[in-house]
């Protein structure tokens, strides 16, 4: 892991982390937790969807002495539960988004690997704070928010031990009866490293095919 920022964007944590790339999951049996329930259809919004290809766009802005703003082309690669997006041309600068790759957790992996904490219901929005189980790590914990009405998640917020935090947020659009992301933002903010941008997806092929090796390796390397 290179630095904290290329860790999370790996992760791309329940989330991509991304809510609409993820493995089944059951919902909770505890009927008297309806927040936790939401939390579990979130995360398998598309059971039918076992993969995809996409056309990705992303404008990002690296704040620095020379502020340096790049817009890359590239592809997204999905085949549960693995994602991954592949960008052409990227500088050394802004190398860490290249190949921005993640296996996104089932609920009951998440229940695993996470203190999950419904935290506030305004009638429209839910917000959750996942606290890692495994000590001694980077991330202090991930406050996610998810749609009442959908029941997809609208942002995460990545905050870590060392007093940085990455934003991700993300909207949706119909893709014959999938709901699939139209665009992410994201926002990191680190002691020696801060970043802005935005994520705009197109060209969707549910269920094509997809090669189990385009995820053996990142690319270029």
């Amino acid at each position: 892991m290179k630095t904290s920022a290329a860790h999370a964007l790996r992760v791309w944590v329940v989330v991509t982390v991304v809510a609409s790339t993820i493995g089944a999951a059951s919902p909770p049996s505890n009927a008297a937790a309806p927040s936790l329930r939401l939390l579990a259809r979130a995360t398998n919004p598309n059971p039918t969807l076992n993969s995809y290809t996409a056309s990705a766009q992303l404008s990002a802005l690296l704040h620095a002495i020379v502020p340096i703003h790049e817009i890359f082309s590239g592809t997204v690669y999905y085949l549960r539960p693995n994602r991954k997006i592949e960008f052409q041309g990227v500088p050394g600068a802004l190398s860490r988004f290249k190949d921005l790759a993640s296996t996104t957790p089932t609920y009951e992996q998440a229940t695993q690997q996470y203190v999950i904490t419904p935290l506030t219901d305004n009638g429209t929005v839910s917000t959750y704070s996942l606290v890692p189980k495994k000590t001694g790590g980077r991330v202090k914990n991930v406050v996610i928010s998810i749609s009442d009405a959908s029941a997809l998640l609208s942002q995460a917020q990545w905050n870590y031990t060392n007093g940085g935090s990455l934003t991700f947020g993300q909207t949706y659009m119909n893709v014959g009866s999938y709901r699939l992301p139209a665009t992410a933002t994201i926002s990191a903010r680190f002691p020696d490293y801060r970043v802005d941008g935005t994520l705009t997806f197109t060209n969707y092929r549910p269920n094509a095919a997809v090669s189990p090796a385009v995820f053996a390796s990142p690319s270029g390397q």
